[in-house]
């Protein structure tokens, strides 16, 4: 209800949303973020950025390659915006795999901790949360499903670098897939409850 002309008034939820200046969103916002952003850890890494021909003319594949034994890392960094809620985040694997006969289960994991300015990066990640996935055809592209709630380690705050680790889970028993699971990026879905950085 508002005041017009002295007289109360009442106004549905999308006036006043007409009402928000452009531009304005909040909420759940993806950012994508391809391999090709990413560096192997210095300690257990995965392999280094590889790149795959399809067929003539058609796309390439970039990826990260992880082991189907051995637990591998990578890791990127967001300089997060000032709109971020400091809140949990989520993710969703793009992958593929090279040709295999059976067994095509993937465990992915995501893990971040937030770092303020004048403190140390060497900080312990927080408690990683899994997206797990099947694939089955040579050279096509899966999306996993989204993770649960990652919560970023450290004391996430206004205008911090979140550094986050991603890697195969090889231990897991979901995990199947008996060659190596390639990376191509991940969607990282964070909630925003701003309409800008100001």
């Amino acid at each position: 209800t508002v005041e017009q002309g002295g007289v109360p008034v009442q106004v549905t939820a999308q006036q006043i949303a007409d009402l928000a200046p452009a531009g304005t969103v909040t909420g759940r916002q993806e950012i994508p973020i391809m391999a090709s952003a990413m560096t192997p850890s210095a300690s257990g890494g995965c392999a280094s950025l590889a790149t795959v021909a399809t067929s003539a003319s058609h796309p390439d594949i970039q990826s990260l390659d992880f082991d189907a034994t051995t637990a591998e890392y990578a890791q990127f960094s967001i300089a997060m915006p000032k709109k971020w809620d400091e809140g949990t985040v989520t993710f969703k694997p793009i992958w593929s795999h090279a040709s295999t006969t059976t067994n095509f289960g993937v465990v992915w994991n995501l893990q971040g901790v937030a770092v303020s300015d004048g403190e140390t990066v060497d900080a312990a990640f927080g408690t990683a949360q899994s997206s797990t996935d099947t694939g089955g055809n040579t050279n096509y592209e899966y999306i996993g499903p989204e993770s649960s709630a990652i919560t970023i380690a450290g004391s996430p705050a206004a205008g911090d670098v979140v550094h986050f680790r991603v890697y195969r889970d090889p231990t897991a028993g979901s995990d199947t897939l008996a060659v190596d699971a390639r990376l191509h990026g991940i969607v990282l879905i964070v909630n925003v409850d701003a309409g800008n950085d100001a």
